[in-house]
């Protein structure tokens, strides 16, 4: 099932998606307790929004083999938090914000796998983990390069306003094991990997970090980015495809 967040007209509203429609939801689909309404509208007249809306999100560096380059293999998932008020959805535009258009930062897209908690919990087993979780959703961690190797921390380069890109919604029904995910750059492909690459797969992930942090239902995970990012401009639309999930697609402007 495909589950999201939509505007129409002045309203902001939950909705599960069916076929060319959306069916109005009580309340975020991450409640149990939400139920179907007698509101459905046609995919085309409403505007998706990002499908989420987390307490945290966090983001997992280094974990695909093909990322590595000549660094050595994390022995346990490395992560870093974005913040959740950088978030937005599909169609929505990727800012370069003014400072790194001045530094001539090298801004480039990371295309990732995200999980949704559907039940929080802390110290959750790897084999109880995929329990926790509700659905899935594609993610781009969009990365300023120069600040991300120079700067003591990663918040300028991972969490500027509108660096975590999710969306088009969040399905229940995928693999997170494999399944082909790609970025695009104007159609051109420059990401492009099994999630099989991943180091550490999502039942580690989660196990890994609820051990140190409880994980709450609607919080998120970006579990890494395969292959070498390519550079992204002011004009460009990136694309983020994930084999079942959907496509992410969002155009890149300078502030």
């Amino acid at each position: 099932m495909k589950y999201t967040r939509f505007k129409s007209g002045n309203n902001i509203n939950w909705g599960e998606i069916i076929g060319n429609e959306i069916v109005e939801l009580s309340d975020n689909y991450i409640n149990p307790d939400s139920s179907k309404t007698n509101t459905s509208h046609s995919l085309s007249d409403v505007e998706l929004i990002s499908p989420v809306t987390p307490g945290k999100v966090v983001a997992i560096g280094l974990n695909y083999k093909s990322h590595l380059g000549d660094k050595p293999a994390p022995a346990v998932p490395e992560p870093f938090y974005k913040l959740p008020d950088t978030i937005i959805g599909p169609g929505e535009n990727i800012v370069i914000p003014k400072e790194a258009i001045a530094e001539k930062v090298k801004m480039q897209p990371e295309a990732e796998l995200c999980l949704v908690m559907g039940k929080g919990g802390k110290r959750i087993s790897q084999s109880d983990a995929l329990s926790h979780v509700f659905g899935y959703t594609c993610g781009n961690d969009v990365s300023a390069r120069d600040w991300q190797q120079n700067d003591l921390q990663w918040w300028r380069a991972k969490s500027c306003d509108t660096f975590t890109v999710l969306g088009p919604w969040v399905e229940t029904d995928f693999d997170p094991g494999e399944a082909q995910i790609q970025c695009r750059i104007n159609d051109e492909v420059v990401q492009n990997q099994n999630i099989s690459d991943l180091l550490h797969g999502v039942p580690r992930i989660i196990e890994f970090v609820s051990s140190l942090i409880t994980l709450n239902p609607g919080d998120v995970i970006m579990t890494g980015t395969p292959g070498v990012p390519k550079d992204m401009f002011s004009g460009d639309t990136v694309e983020v495809e994930i084999e079942g999930l959907g496509i992410l697609s969002n155009p890149v402007i300078n502030e």
